[in-house]
């Protein structure tokens, strides 16, 4: 059984996207396999510093810098204190690999590879330059320059769609060779537990045809979409209303922009919701949205579809490969108005169709993207990367 050390500045309670919930599925698939699972995160106030969930031994670490504000300096301070941790852990456990997540742990995994001579495999989850559409500013191009260096340094590198394969080959001077794609998964039992109250009646939507989407509030999800629409789509169905959670640096932007343009009634951003009531929205919506403009994988796709929604997603990045047009779900163009008009007046005015769309969407997902499926694939990897390493390849 492999002995594996994970790194991740995310992970539960903190979500601040789609990464720390990779981690916290893989981590606990992979456990679930029998395999010696720690895990290296932010520490969370009120939270132990030390605990076990489902068999993952998870520690959490404070930042040498307390100041939020210079995202960069706090994130190198946490990278510290996570290297200086793992050199008293690794005294404990001798690991066979390590395993980062993006950027924003490489220089603690770099230098924990150096130190014990161990395999170090990493999965890129997205890439600063497709975040930003280019590399435009300094601090940008420093993160881009700690992606190279951190792709240089991994024995494999993990990406989650043929897309972002090509991203990394392109952007970051990745071979080809050691790349593996898997994709992200779905917790099979996410709408087990759910809301006792309709969330329906908590935000006053009971006659509202409700188009839920739920991401961080910046340009790339393509948020200014929705907006652009809304008018049109207010005028054709005046029950249509968009309900957009999450938070983000343009979260006070977008609220702006609707309370100017006098939108209030057919778009309302939320802010953060708890896990209850995205589950909850996501059960009681009519139609789930990604209207992304970069999307390296896009798993809101994947829990609208499991939801039986008919889900609408951007024709962009790993959300491409998730949904077939017309059969288990519907595509727009990214950041096209009328695409994304277009798409919704064709499952408001044909119900059953969408139905058995979003049906074949929900049988589709539990086929595809179950955890124990990529557990297996991503321990294959483990072992070939820990093998070729102790034979000195």
């Amino acid at each position: 059984m492999l002995q594996i050390l994970l790194l991740a500045w995310e992970y539960p309670p903190m979500l601040v996207g789609g990464l720390g919930r990779h981690v916290y599925e893989l981590s606990k698939a992979v456990a679930a396999k029998g395999h010696t699972v720690h895990v290296i995160t932010t520490h969370v106030d009120d939270f132990k510093f030390y605990e076990q969930i489902n068999h993952v031994h998870v520690h959490r670490v404070k930042s040498h810098y307390d100041n939020r504000a210079d995202f960069y300096t706090w994130i190198d301070g946490l990278n510290k204190a996570i290297v200086q941790y793992a050199q008293v852990l690794c005294k404990e456990v001798s690991f066979d690999l390590i395993h980062a997540h993006d950027w924003l742990v490489c220089s603690a995994a770099t230098a924990i590879k150096r130190q014990e001579h161990i395999p170090l495999l990493t999965t890129i989850h997205a890439t600063e330059h497709g975040r930003n559409n280019g590399i435009h500013t300094s601090l940008q191009y420093e993160i881009h320059m700690t992606e190279k260096e951190l792709v240089k340094e991994s024995d494999v590198l993990i990406v989650c769609s043929t897309y972002m394969k090509h991203e990394i080959e392109l952007i970051l001077d990745a071979s080809p060779s050691k790349i593996a794609i898997f994709p992200n998964g779905i917790d099979t039992n996410f709408f087990k537990l759910s809301m006792e109250q309709s969330v329906r009646n908590t935000y006053a939507l009971q006659d509202r045809i409700i188009v839920f989407s739920i991401g961080r509030i910046v340009n790339e999800k393509g948020f200014q979409t929705v907006i652009d629409a809304a008018p049109e789509l207010s005028k054709r169905y005046s029950c249509l209303m968009f309900i957009v959670a999450g938070k983000g640096p343009m979260l006070d932007y977008y609220r702006s922009v609707v309370t100017e343009r006098g939108l209030g009634h057919v778009i309302s951003f939320v802010g953060h919701i708890s896990e209850e009531e995205q589950r909850a929205f996501l059960q009681e919506s009519d139609i789930v949205l990604v209207p992304s403009l970069y999307e390296p994988f896009g798993i809101v796709a994947l829990e609208g579809m499991l939801a039986a929604k008919p889900t609408i997603v951007s024709d962009v990045g790993g959300l491409s490969e998730i949904v077939i047009h017309s059969e288990n779900g519907f595509k727009m163009h990214p950041g096209d108005v009328g695409s994304l008009i277009e798409q919704i007046e064709r499952i408001v005015t044909n119900p059953k169709e969408a139905a058995r769309i979003a049906e074949n969407g929900r049988e589709y997902v539990l086929q595809k993207y179950n955890w124990t499926t990529i557990a297996e694939n991503t321990i294959r990897v483990y072992r070939g990367a820990v093998h070729h390493s102790k034979s000195g390849g």
